[in-house]
């Protein structure tokens, strides 16, 4: 596994390599920076291995850390790449992440005082870590295998962070790669991406499978993997928590609400709005809010 120095953002995903007789397989591919492709490439030539033995690409999901270091890799070979079908989309048009990210959500609720158009996600990663397009070949079905190198892999699709994210479970060792559903950061999550409730379902698939060992994209490997997710499960319960703490004190504004949550001003266009709604939204499915109002006036309340 190529790891990265950091796990917080804009870290780039850790990508893992799987040899065959017939040169390479990746999972992931890490950012767009030059330097994170080329210490890719001396990753893998430190292996006994160059760019050109990768005839496979696995991407977890379409996001800027995992894939895109695709922009460089694609002009020096062209391999499969396989992506889940709801990210294919995304993948081969990157600006329709926008979406799927919520940044209509801000606007919403009057947080940001900028033309929409201006609110690009595009933009935001270019000296983050950028973006690519890439084109899927072949599909990532849930629940059918995956075959690379001699390892066969369930495909588990894992959402909340993204739509189409997917882990990969191999039973016969226990690797479980949990991507960016299970890691040492908790990953942000959004309506459009799958939201909470997805979130804790995918948390709850992968705590019942027999794994052993914990491959995450952020972070090191663990030997506790059911630890770990539940480590992450008790994360998001404890924010939800904290959200009802919150409004025990009586009606706040989603725009007061969503700053006492993230102390951090630089969260409050992303992902602090899209967090925060993706609360309220399982909140009010299970009657236990009131959400109602325009823009600035916009109460969050506790049902009596």
């Amino acid at each position: 596994m190529h790891r990265d120095r950091e796990t917080m953002w804009p870290a780039s995903a850790n990508v893992l390599a799987i040899k065959d007789s017939d040169g390479i397989s990746l999972v992931d591919v890490g950012c767009g920076h030059e330097d994170t492709y080329l210490r890719l490439k001396e990753f893998l030539r430190s292996n006994g291995f160059e760019i050109t033995d990768v005839h496979t690409v696995v991407l977890t999901h379409a996001h800027p850390d995992h894939m895109g270091a695709m922009g460089f890799l694609l002009e020096e070979i062209k391999p499969r790449v396989f992506l889940h079908p709801v990210e294919i989309p995304l993948a081969a048009d990157p600006s329709r992440l926008n979406h799927t990210f919520g940044m209509d959500i801000p606007f919403r609720y009057g947080l940001v005082n900028m033309p929409r158009e201006q609110a690009d996600i595009i933009e935001y990663f270019r000296g983050l870590c950028p973006m690519a397009s890439a084109r899927a070949t072949h599909e990532l079905r849930p629940g059918e295998e995956l075959h690379l190198g001699d390892y066969t892999f369930l495909i588990v699709e894992t959402p909340g962070h993204a739509n189409g994210l997917v882990s990969l479970f191999e039973a016969e060792k226990g690797l479980l790669f949990s991507a960016d559903a299970v890691g040492e950061v908790v990953a942000w999550y959004a309506p459009d991406s799958g939201g909470l409730t997805a979130f804790l379902e995918a948390l709850d698939r992968l705590a019942v499978l027999p794994a052993k060992i914990l491959i995450p994209s952020h972070g090191g490997i663990s030997r506790r993997p059911g630890e770990e997710i539940a480590r992450t499960k008790n994360y998001l319960l404890r924010r939800e928590e904290k959200i009802i703490g919150l409004l025990q004190q009586g009606p706040i504004p989603f725009r007061e609400l969503m700053r006492s949550l993230f102390k951090n001003p630089l969260l409050h266009v992303f992902p602090g709005p899209q967090i925060l709604q993706c609360h309220l939204d399982k909140l009010a499915m299970e009657g236990k809010v009131l959400c109602g109002g325009a823009r600035e006036d916009f109460l969050v309340q506790l049902m009596s």
